[in-house]
């Protein structure tokens, strides 16, 4: 145990001297409850928060310890005896576990962690919530779960040039976007977008002087996700997991337009079942995102009759993605999706128009894009990339990046 305290101090005294993005979103977490999940893809901090955390509990000098899960100190030491050994020898009564998913039988002991000792606060990273949920030792009831993004093009422009704005509703920018972009006033707004939907999602690009650096890094993430938290959450072999990141940079590199199971599994010429099957891990795992129907049933749910890239870094550090026309349309749409989602927005693809939100359509093209297909549709918007400030039912994409 005194090991895992002396690692803790080192990584600490080296987090204080590191640039690190601390987000408004890391004081809506409500760690005081008893156990906390914290769940997200790689990349988006969660690593970061529980830092963050352990140092602003230390300031305050309440006893905090932080343990990652795949520590070789697990290969002879059970969790479970490790919290028991907190709980009865020190004041700790907070501890902080990342990774939990590279711990085996990890459900189980915080089940028994959280029954048995009850002054014990846990928070623990996860990569996919569905894990948790499905557990069977039914820690859905005894959990509080925060599902944590990476950057919002507001909290970028935040980050990058200390320009500090509000969230802005969906309903708001509907209504008052004139206004509101007016009043942002921020120069070059549309050079910062653009280099948001490059390297700006998630929060590690600090670190990295170099575009092609960072891609390198986005790159590495989401190679580890499959190879990984897929193999070992999913106990897959190396042969599926390599038909795993064919479908998945299929999904990223493919042009525009709908993209669904049936239409991978005739082109990847496959079996259906193990197509719809292998998105869904994809899907759980963060590294796409579904569009369905606005309809019911459980059929509709699990066949979405479009898929997109979890966020547009993803798309751009891919090699196989072209710079057309086409790819530009689909990273619009990959932003779009990703900031509506990340803000606990329900998207759907209606039958005119790229998405509808609540009883808003919206159309999503480049600035000289006309409305001719959503004319004769209630509510609906033009969202034109390449524009400052729009005018009537014509907004600028950008502001969607305020949501959250």
């Amino acid at each position: 145990m005194q090991q895992l305290i002396d690692n803790q101090k080192v990584l600490l005294d080296a987090f204080q001297r590191k640039a690190y993005i601390s987000r408004d979103l890391y004081q809506d977490i409500d760690s005081n409850h008893r156990l906390t999940a914290l769940v997200g893809s790689r990349g988006v901090g969660k690593t970061t928060y529980l830092l963050h955390k352990a140092l602003t509990l230390q300031n305050k000098n309440i006893p905090v310890l932080y343990i990652s899960a795949d520590n070789i100190y697990f290969l002879d030491h059970k969790l479970l005896d490790l919290i028991d050994n907190v709980y009865k020898e020190t004041d700790i009564r907070h501890v902080l576990i990342d990774e939990i998913h590279k711990y085996e039988n990890w459900n189980q002991e915080l089940k028994n962690i959280y029954d048995i000792y009850l002054e014990m606060n846990i928070v623990f990273t996860g990569s996919s919530m569905i894990d948790i949920i499905k557990s069977k030792y039914d820690l859905s009831r005894r959990v509080i779960m925060r599902k944590i993004h990476g950057l919002s093009f507001r909290e970028y422009l935040q980050f990058k040039l200390g320009a500090k704005t509000n969230v802005i509703k969906l309903e708001d920018i509907i209504t008052a976007h004139v206004k509101l972009a007016s009043k942002l006033a921020i120069h070059n707004i549309l050079k910062h977008f653009n280099d948001y939907l490059t390297n700006g999602y998630y929060p590690f690009f600090i670190e990295f002087n170099e575009v092609a650096d960072f891609q390198q890094a986005v790159e590495n993430s989401f190679q580890k996700t499959i190879y990984e938290d897929i193999a070992s959450s999913k106990k897959l072999k190396t042969p599926t997991l390599l038909i795993l990141e064919k479908l998945f940079k299929y999904v990223v590199s493919s042009s525009a337009g709908e993209l669904n199971a049936n239409k991978l599994a005739s082109h990847l010429q496959k079996d259906f079942t193990n197509i719809s099957e292998y998105l869904s891990i994809l899907h759980e795992a963060g590294l796409i995102r579904f569009l369905h129907r606005n309809k019911s049933g459980k059929s509709v749910l699990r066949n979405p009759e479009k898929m997109l890239p979890n966020n547009t870094n993803m798309m751009m550090a891919i090699n196989l993605v072209k710079h057309t026309d086409d790819m530009r349309g689909k990273l619009r749409e990959t932003f779009l999706l990703s900031q509506l989602q990340n803000a606990g927005h329900h998207a759907y693809l209606p039958t005119k128009g790229d998405f509808i939100v609540d009883h808003y359509t919206f159309e999503v093209g480049g600035k000289s894009k006309t409305a001719e297909q959503i004319n004769h549709i209630d509510h609906a918007f033009l969202l034109a990339d390449g524009i400052e400030v729009g005018f009537g039912n014509k907004i600028p994409l950008y502001l969607f990046g305020f949501l959250y």
